[in-house]
């Protein structure tokens, strides 16, 4: 647990320098470069409400434009939902709000304005749920506090927005096909506040047309919920791995799964005294390999490096859930940075280290050996902006991968004992979003 812990103070604050593009999204929109038909929309918007407006963005979710256009009240043709505040002085002139704009002679036009429920704008999801045609327009606020937060269902229908459930609290949401048939369902996780125990919750609409809601408790020490992800059992079951804040900038994973009739049960609650599963934030379970499994990540030192170490380098494990318990199922160098991954072969573990030379961006895998005798296995050398790359391809390095503004350049050592070929190298080289 010691070990561990040097691993989490080490790692939090470089962590945690990482840039956030939501703090103010907003107050970047006067308005930027819009598409014709946003264009067409904020012009008929202020039509409605005059010109000293602010857009408001969800946080989160799969919506993250200020303007979202899709069918809401099921007559296959699309609606516009956008929010805003207007830019007053009272408090009491510039609380959020929602409007409505529909097209009308081939024109936009604001046809509905509603008081939102909330102070800011968190997350929003339009989709059905249940084999209802109703069309659900889920929206997660924050209140002042931004770690409150609720949410409400609307129903857009014959004009009207219809508050069909308000102000339930929760901490993290989604909307998912659970049973893999083609229908949504909605799912919710809650820390413990004053108005609600800890607990996961999924809603879908029933034969009535009402809300049923299948329900099970969390563990009430955790302080927010970070992440969700699911996986598929060969049995067809949804495992749902929910990364939870521990406390320290650190979260642990509790698992939970659900099966047709939305039935919920526990498969796994990490003991938080042995440190299962914890680790710093950034450290979101995700399916690393692609088989459709969620696998939950571990960061340790690599051999040759501990807490007093300058710049430290981490080899991450990852786990998958069997029999209610973790179990091992990958060694792997780790780039959140970067998004990349090296899958370790199995024959590697325990015999090789890695070490990070900061002037060329470079990540060196090589054995546990004394630095002057080590056996180098490979370079991995990114290169970002436009930087000119000919030096680095003439000193053997190959392009591995590029993605945006980065580059990937691998340089492997065909000599070394732990290379039978240069395609086994490449082909355990993950790049994840």
């Amino acid at each position: 647990m010691k070990r561990l812990s040097a691993v989490l103070s080490l790692l939090l604050p470089v962590l945690i320098t990482g840039c956030s593009f939501n703090t103010g999204i907003d107050t970047l929109l006067s308005p930027p470069k819009l598409s014709e038909q946003q264009e067409l929309i904020y012009n008929a918007l202020q039509n409605y409400t005059g010109t000293n407006i602010s857009l408001k963005y969800p946080r989160t979710g799969k919506n993250l434009s200020a303007f979202i256009v899709d069918d809401l009240d099921g007559d296959s043709e699309d609606e516009a939902i956008v929010f805003y505040k207007k830019n007053a002085s009272k408090p009491e002139d510039i609380s959020l709000r929602i409007n409505i704009l529909d097209r009308i002679d081939s024109q936009w036009r604001s046809v509905y304005d509603h008081a939102a429920d909330g102070n800011e704008l968190e997350q929003v999801e339009i989709t059905k749920l249940g084999n209802s045609d109703r069309i659900n327009i889920i929206v997660g606020y924050s209140l002042i506090n931004k770690n409150e937060k609720t949410l409400s269902i609307y129903d857009y229908s014959d004009g009207k927005l219809v508050t069909a459930m308000e102000n339930e609290p929760y901490s993290v949401f989604d909307t998912v096909d659970f049973n893999g048939d083609g229908i949504n369902a909605l799912f919710t996780a809650t820390v413990k506040n004053a108005s609600k125990e800890s607990s996961a919750a999924i809603y879908h609409i029933d034969e009535d047309d009402k809300y049923a809601c299948s329900s099970i408790e969390l563990d009430e020490s955790y302080t927010n919920y970070r992440n969700i992800s699911y996986s598929i059992t060969p049995d067809g079951k949804t495992r749902i791995f929910l990364d939870a804040e521990a406390g320290n900038g650190n979260i642990v994973t509790e698992v939970l799964q659900t099966d047709d009739k939305y039935n919920f049960t526990h498969i796994f609650c990490p003991d938080i005294e042995k440190g299962e599963t914890l680790r710093p934030s950034s450290y979101i379970s995700k399916d690393i390999d692609g088989d459709g499994r969620t696998e939950i990540p571990v960061p340790y030192f690599c051999d040759g490096y501990d807490e007093n170490s300058e710049t430290p380098v981490y080899f991450t494990s990852w786990y998958d859930i069997s029999g209610g318990k973790l179990k091992h199922k990958y060694e792997s160098w780790f780039s959140i940075t970067n998004g990349c991954v090296f899958i370790i072969p199995e024959k590697w573990y325990g015999k090789i280290t890695a070490k990070y030379e900061i002037s060329e961006d470079e990540i060196i895998l090589c054995s546990k050996n004394e630095t002057d005798t080590a056996e180098e296995i490979f370079r991995l050398k990114t290169v970002s902006g436009n930087k000119d790359t000919k030096i680095t391809e003439e000193n053997g390095y190959s392009l591995l991968h590029s993605r945006g503004g980065k580059r990937f350049f691998l340089k492997i050592n065909k000599n070394s004992s732990y290379v039978k070929s240069a395609a086994e190298i490449i082909m355990r080289f993950k790049f994840t979003e």
